[in-house]
């Protein structure tokens, strides 16, 4: 496997890694450098040397061409020596898929696992219109990459709706593994549905966002929020765990706005003292921190991208029986309605306010939205997209 990000923080790309090391098959995976170590003795890391960073649009673009260079290099040298039958890359960026260009002439099969689409995402990121000559690239060179690929994997039924929409490619070379959380990690406490309060912490009320810290995941709504609910929650605290360490310029600004953030209103200490900041967690440390969390937070701002994606963490957040308050968007609506999630109706700081106010109140909306989320499991599951999984590999 090939991929641009942290083997230990990457759900998806350890679902599948782990789902084939029970099988007894052995994985190598090229993945950036971190701490962290498998339990699995037949899967290995091998550590791309630079750490990524956010630094911007161009900086971006020069940090995937770098990690392609080496990826081909290192791909074209241990072929020789592995004999892979499978090379399974995962964007972004897509055009890693060039990167088991020599395995795939010697016989290997390639797999290119679309968790997003590029061109949505840039457009959505950088605010760039549809007929941009950098998106008309973007989707140009998202062709060649999936043209490339003998098969294609990706995470949801509007993303290959939209690959579909733009390349002459056979429906049937694209299959889609849902985002479901392997419970053997994300493993849901014993307790009932729809915990009080007082349940892990009596000092606490504990909001909770994981993922990528960008203007597009609308952060901005729930710090706006915090005043508020400080007054009327005083032991409210909200965790932010970042994809990376070095989120970028939104991320940086975030911060300094909370810490910078005078005592006011009758608050009794500074806004930063509520609102922490950890660093980023593998998916066994993440899982210990849903189990001390009471509402799971989901935003992001309307747009391209956002309007398709179907997050991962919130199918976290909802497998640990947690409430979720949620962004409405297209994706989502499709499978849970009003009654399973908490949908802000105008993604403003007052309405979070009042969502969190609300499930703070009433244990009895706790639990309903908890317990109807749940279903969603019942035909969506780890176990399902798992044997998905195994039936494209034939094994």
């Amino acid at each position: 496997m090939v991929v641009y990000s942290h083997y230990s923080r990457d759900a998806r790309v350890r679902r599948y890694a782990e789902a084939l090391a029970e099988k007894n098959i052995i994985v190598d995976i090229l993945c950036l450098k971190e701490n962290y170590h498998p339990k699995e003795s037949n899967i290995k890391l091998f550590y791309y040397p630079l750490p990524r960073r956010r630094y911007g649009k161009m900086w971006n673009i020069f940090e995937y061409i770098i990690f392609l260079i080496y990826s081909t290099l290192f791909l074209s040298l241990i072929y020789f020596f592995k004999r892979y039958k499978v090379i399974h890359v995962h964007n972004m960026p897509e055009f890693l898929v060039f990167s088991g260009v020599l395995p795939k002439i010697f016989g290997a099969k390639i797999i290119l696992d679309m968790h997003d689409p590029m061109p949505e995402l840039y457009m959505s990121k950088y605010h760039t219109p549809e007929n941009s000559l950098m998106v008309k690239w973007l989707k140009w060179l998202e062709g060649l990459s999936l043209k490339f690929a003998d098969h294609i994997l990706t995470a949801n039924e509007e993303f290959k709706k939209i690959f579909l929409s733009r390349h002459k490619i056979e429906a049937d070379k694209i299959s889609v593994i849902l985002n479901c959380p392997d419970p053997k990690i994300f493993n849901p406490p014993a307790s009932p549905a729809g915990r009080q309060p007082t349940t892990h912490n009596p000092q606490q009320f504990t909001l909770l966002y994981m993922g990528t810290v960008e203007k597009r995941f609308g952060l901005d709504v729930a710090v706006e929020a915090m005043p508020d609910l400080i007054k009327k929650i005083p032991h409210i605290r909200f965790i932010i765990i970042p994809k990376l360490e070095n989120e970028g310029e939104y991320f940086k600004n975030l911060k300094i706005k909370i810490q910078s953030a005078p005592p006011a209103g009758g608050w009794r200490t500074k806004l930063k003292n509520y609102i922490q900041f950890l660093s980023p967690l593998p998916l066994e440390k993440i899982a210990d921190q849903l189990r001390k969390t009471d509402v799971g937070i989901v935003l992001a701002q309307n747009g391209v991208f956002t309007e398709s994606i179907f997050p991962v963490k919130l199918l976290e957040f909802i497998q640990m029986k947690i409430p979720v308050i949620a962004s409405k968007t297209k994706s989502l609506v499709k499978y849970f309605d009003s009654s399973s999630i908490y949908y802000l109706k105008n993604n403003t700081s007052e309405d979070f306010t009042k969502a969190v106010i609300d499930l703070w109140k009433s244990v009895r909306l706790r639990k309903k939205l908890t317990i109807n989320s749940l279903k969603y499991f019942n035909l969506h599951n780890w176990k399902v997209e798992r044997r998905k999984y195994y039936n494209i590999l034939k094994i």
